[in-house]
């Protein structure tokens, strides 16, 4: 019959940083990410796209 084996030497992996710390950082980072790209696609001023030789209409009105 074979010996029971160490639990610490029947591990595949070795020790390292929790795998838990490492979800929660690359969530953090998805929706800083995803914070960023929505707030460029939906800027008010409509300036987040614009070509670089384009200048913004300027209104007579002065009040809109």
């Amino acid at each position: 019959m074979n010996k029971p084996l160490d639990p610490d030497k029947a591990r595949q992996a070795r020790q390292g940083k929790p795998v838990l710390a490492i979800l929660v950082v690359s969530l953090v980072l998805a929706i800083i990410a995803g914070w960023i790209l929505w707030g460029a696609a939906y800027d008010e001023t409509g300036s987040a796209f614009m070509e670089p030789d384009t200048a913004p209409i300027e209104s007579d009105n002065p009040t809109s």
